[in-house]
């Protein structure tokens, strides 16, 4: 990481130090440090909705552990260096100063979606973890839903728009 950190560092003019982060002194974290913080962040969100969306459990870690997060930090070490770290680096290395943190997160919102990272990611734990394809997948609710659905009125039974799950359908 020291190493892609230097190169980003010259590719986008940065200054660079090391890697300093300390969240009780955000105020007083030099910028890339505090943009790469910001950008993990919004990783780390979209990998854990993606893990706990299949079942899978953020704190069960491979090579991180111990951490409520571990399995997030893991997942999300596969995307750092292709995603968010040279998102940072970019924002910083514009010389824009003004909300930096913002335009990180928008940045980094951008980069998801350009990426498909969420499409990307559990694919890639499967393989990662070995598992067929087919073991473990979001849930499509446009593959099994039906064309209407109803919703249940306590006095007049099934209504367009969901399912009715009246005293019948209760197990």
């Amino acid at each position: 990481m020291r190493m892609a950190y230097e190169s980003f560092a010259k590719m986008f003019g940065v200054p660079w130090t090391g890697r300093f982060y300390k969240p009780q002194h955000w105020a007083s974290t030099d910028p890339i440090n505090r943009a790469i913080s910001v950008a993990n962040s919004c990783l780390h969100g979209l990998v854990h909705a993606a893990l706990v969306s299949t079942g899978f459990s953020p704190t069960i870690g491979f090579v991180h552990t111990g951490k409520a997060l571990s399995f997030v930090y893991d997942i999300a070490d596969l995307y750092k260096l292709d995603v968010t770290v040279p998102v940072a680096f970019q924002i910083i290395g514009s010389g824009k100063a003004e909300e930096p943190d913002r335009r990180t997160r928008l940045a980094c919102r951008d980069r998801f979606r350009e990426t498909r990272l969420l499409e990307r990611i559990l694919p890639d734990v499967q393989r990662v973890l070995g598992m067929k394809p087919e073991v473990a997948r979001l849930y499509d609710h446009s593959a099994d839903a039906p064309a209407e659905s109803r919703l249940w009125d306590p006095e007049t039974g099934e209504v367009r728009g969901g399912t009715n799950h009246g005293p019948e359908d209760s197990h």
